[in-house]
């Protein structure tokens, strides 16, 4: 059977973590799965059009999505569009349940979504993650300001994740049905081909 392909950019890794929880559903489910990182060249090289349909997602900074994923999405665009796809946007905004950080989430999707000129059959904001940790001085004062507005964690000795993997899940499975992707008994055969593991 075809794989399915599962390309990503992230910046922090929260998104890389996601991705890696959607290969890992969709190989519990049979299916064999390409797992890309569109910022490492030579993952990007070796992909080739043989897929029954393809998981898009990229994190939000500074209200932009990186563009590798734009890159390799332009590049890829005649395939890409010719079979079944999902994308989904990762961004703090998607872990608040006010009005506006929804409207802000839905603004960041709806952009991706029009830079990738695609049409998914499904989509998905998904929270995303603190990584205090991992930034540098500046960055970490800066995060801690804007958690604070936003009534999320200020503890900078550690990392908080706000990603739902119920709803990442549940976003998995509505891909597989309104693709019409069926479900195959596993076989010795289905896995996750990771050409980059970071």
């Amino acid at each position: 059977m075809q794989p399915i392909l599962v390309a990503y950019a992230s910046m922090e890794g929260q998104t890389r973590k996601i991705a890696e929880f959607i290969a890992e559903r969709l190989r519990i489910r049979g299916h064999r799965v390409d797992l890309v990182d569109t910022a490492q060249r030579q993952a990007v090289e070796a992909v080739t059009p043989v897929y029954l349909g393809s998981i898009l997602g990229a994190s939000v900074h500074q209200q932009k999505h990186p563009t590798p994923l734009l890159h390799f999405v332009k590049r890829n665009h005649a395939w890409l569009g010719a079979a079944p796809c999902a994308i989904f946007s990762v961004s703090l905004a998607a872990a608040l349940d006010d009005i506006d950080s929804r409207i802000e989430a839905q603004r960041a999707l709806d952009e991706l979504l029009d830079a990738c000129e695609l049409r998914p059959v499904s989509t998905s904001c998904v929270a995303g993650a603190l990584k205090y940790t991992q930034y540098d001085y500046f960055k970490r004062i800066m995060m801690r300001m804007i958690a604070r507005q936003r009534g999320q964690s200020t503890d900078t000795a550690s990392d908080h994740e706000y990603t739902n993997w119920s709803d990442v899940e549940a976003f998995v499975d509505e891909f597989l049905a309104a693709a019409g992707i069926p479900v195959p008994a596993p076989t010795a055969q289905s896995g996750v081909t990771q050409w980059v593991h970071l």
